[in-house]
């Protein structure tokens, strides 16, 4: 790996920057928190509704990261006319809303009501996202962006672990699981729906809280954009999105982003799955290992987080895709232990990938960045779109024969599926060599006259 040539002598977080960065850093956690728990909770949904095919059990994470593609347009028009605040309240006030709905879902015992809720909060989580990133990368120069925003998205991982350890102590450590001999009865399908909704009506609160927090603080950008934005043809959507259309960094970075997520919600909603037909155990024991995965992938985050002082973090990226092909290929082919603690593994090659992908696509892009970010955020769309190729597999098994009969054919399915995990990371790999330079170069200024070099400004042009 390269060493940057640039010197990082001022702070990844400027001083005046610390407590909104702080009240940013909680909404990375809260969002983090419902996104483990939505994958983490896919077999969870077969001992609520035990009718429910591998297919269906999907549907709850095509309603989760599909909510990311619907807002993140609106949201960035939004933060564009108004605010980054505005925007984190918006986001927050409908996840609120959404988490809300499990209260009408535990009443009616509807998995439908349930998706509808998911993708309602997960439109707040969308909001939140397009708002907060880039908000983050503004919080100082260009130069430090991309490690502020992996600082940043260290704590989103904190709260994937916390979404986890409520899934495993609260949720599965009281749910009642169907057998074969023995299959639910409506009072104990009931009572799993209510354990299930339980933490999400207290996240609801959560989220009231936070909003009030930072509805009254005074946070450092007074408007989305200047005035003057709304009249200058310059700042128009088709302008602004034609400008972004013309970096190939930016739109093969949506690409990129899109694999990636597909990837990492793969890799984590069937850790659990990979460990009861690999190793023989049940969900609640499988809900460790999925502790272990996220427990690596957050010291991998802040190992990264600190080498990117030295190191490019685009190399890095790549040298973790390389990685962590060849662990999917022990995910496929190691027996027994052996595959699955390369499972655990893996989220450790994506400790840095979602944030380094975005700060590249997004580097100096200045008052393009706001519609930059929302198109970044759509491409979470991944993470509903790509899962359903796994669980495909699962049901109708077109890519076992790549183990070559090396094991008994429900564990030779799952195993095969991680053949999809490592196609997403040969995207990613490409992307991270392709753009390796992780300083605006006179081809992006050439492509895109508003892209901008490191000036430690807001690039909404708003008060500090």
């Amino acid at each position: 790996m390269q060493s940057q040539n640039s010197p990082h002598s001022e702070p990844v977080v400027p001083k005046q920057y610390i407590v909104p960065f702080l009240l940013l850093v909680s909404c990375f956690a809260l969002w983090g928190l419902v996104n483990a728990m939505a994958e983490a909770l896919v077999p969870a949904f077969q001992s609520v509704f035990p009718e429910l095919t591998n297919m269906s059990k999907a549907m709850s994470l095509t309603a989760h990261y599909g909510a990311y593609a619907f807002l993140a347009i609106p949201a960035s028009i939004i933060v564009k006319r108004y605010s980054y605040k505005a925007g984190v309240l918006l986001g927050l006030g409908v996840f609120a809303i959404g988490v809300l709905g499990y209260i009408p879902s535990t009443i009616f015992h509807s998995y439908d009501l349930c998706l509808s809720s998911i993708f309602i909060y997960a439109s707040g989580c969308s909001i939140l996202e397009t708002s907060c990133n880039p908000y983050v990368l503004s919080m100082g120069s260009q130069e430090t962006a991309v490690r502020r925003l992996n600082f940043a998205q260290a704590f989103n991982p904190v709260g994937c672990l916390i979404g986890l350890v409520i899934g495993k102590f609260i949720i599965f450590a009281n749910f009642i699981e169907p057998t074969a001999a023995q299959p639910l009865t409506d009072a104990q399908q009931s009572s799993n729906m209510q354990w299930l909704a339980t933490p999400y009506v207290i996240l609801a609160l959560v989220a009231i809280a936070m909003w009030l927090i930072i509805f009254f603080r005074k946070m450092p950008e007074g408007s989305g954009a200047d005035k003057s934005d709304a009249l200058d043809p310059s700042q128009s959507f088709t302008a602004t999105l034609k400008r972004l259309m013309s970096l190939p960094r930016y739109y093969w970075g949506v690409i990129t982003q899109f694999f990636y997520v597909g990837l990492q919600t793969m890799a984590w909603a069937y850790i659990v799955d990979y460990a009861v037909r690999t190793v023989q155990i049940d969900q609640a024991s499988g809900m460790s290992y999925y502790i272990y995965a996220m427990v690596c992938f957050i010291v991998m985050r802040i190992i990264c987080t600190a080498l990117m002082k030295k190191y490019n973090p685009a190399n890095m990226m790549s040298l973790l895709a390389v990685i962590g092909i060849f662990l999917c290929l022990g995910a496929i082919y190691l027996p027994g232990w052996s595959g699955l603690i390369c499972v655990i593994a893996i989220s450790a090659c994506l400790s840095l990938m979602f944030p380094t992908i975005y700060g590249i696509a997004l580097r100096g892009l200045g008052p393009d960045a706001k519609l930059g970010a929302a198109g970044l955020i759509m491409s979470i769309l991944g993470g509903a779109a790509v899962p359903p190729i796994f669980a495909a597999n699962l049901d109708h098994d077109f890519l076992s024969w790549t183990t070559m009969g090396l094991f008994p054919e429900a564990e030779a399915i799952v195993r095969s599926s991680y053949y999809i995990l490592a196609a997403c990371l040969v995207i990613v790999l490409v992307y991270g060599i392709r753009f390796r330079n992780t300083h605006v170069t006179p081809e992006d200024e050439e492509e895109n006259p508003f892209v901008v070099e490191a000036t430690g400004e807001l690039p909404s042009g708003g008060k500090q």
